[in-house]
C-alpha cells in the first residue's frame, strides 16, 4: 500500500518510450534546478505534479483509503530557430505536444483512471525557445497497491 504522491516517473518512461522524438524526458527535481528559459535544453520534456486533492473530503475521509485527483503538467522545450516572433518555434512544440498527448490521453497506468487532457498553452518564449505546457488530470488511490 502506499501514500505517496502520484508517481510521475510512470508518466516519465511512457513518454520516453513512446515519444522518441524527446532528447529527454525528466521529473521536477530537474525541472525546478532551471531558474529561467535559457537554462532549458531544446528537445527535453519535463513531467510536474501541480496538485493532488481529495475529491471527497466533504463527505469524511475514509479510514485507509483515499482517491486522490491528481494535476500534472507536460512541459516542453523546444527550440526558435526561423521566427524572432515564436511562431515557427510554437509550430514545433504543437507537434511535440500532439505525440505527448498521443501518449497520454487515456492512458491507465496500473490503478489510476484514464488520463485526461485538461489544456495547453506557451508558458514562455524567446527568441531561441518556447515552453509548452500541457495540463493533465488522473486519479489514484491512496493505500492502494501501486
Amino acid at each position: 500500500m502506499s501514500y505517496a504522491p502520484l508517481d510521475t516517473s510512470l508518466i516519465e518512461q511512457r513518454l520516453r518510450d513512446l515519444v522518441p522524438a524527446f532528447e529527454e524526458v525528466n521529473g521536477a527535481a530537474a525541472y525546478h534546478t532551471l531558474k529561467g528559459l535559457q537554462d532549458f535544453r531544446t528537445g527535453t520534456c519535463y513531467v510536474v505534479l501541480a496538485a493532488e486533492s481529495n475529491p471527497a473530503a466533504d463527505g469524511g475521509q475514509p479510514r485507509r483509503k483515499a482517491a486522490a485527483s491528481a494535476v500534472f503538467g507536460v512541459v516542453i522545450c523546444t527550440r526558435n530557430y526561423r521566427d524572432p516572433h515564436a511562431e515557427a518555434a510554437k509550430d514545433d512544440a504543437i507537434i511535440f505536444a500532439g505525440k505527448a498527448r498521443e501518449a497520454l490521453i487515456g492512458w491507465t497506468p496500473g490503478n489510476w483512471s484514464n488520463c485526461t487532457w485538461l489544456k495547453g498553452q506557451v508558458l514562455d518564449s524567446d527568441q531561441d525557445r518556447v515552453l509548452w505546457i500541457d495540463v493533465y488530470h488522473t486519479t489514484h488511490v491512496l493505500g492502494g497497491n501501486p
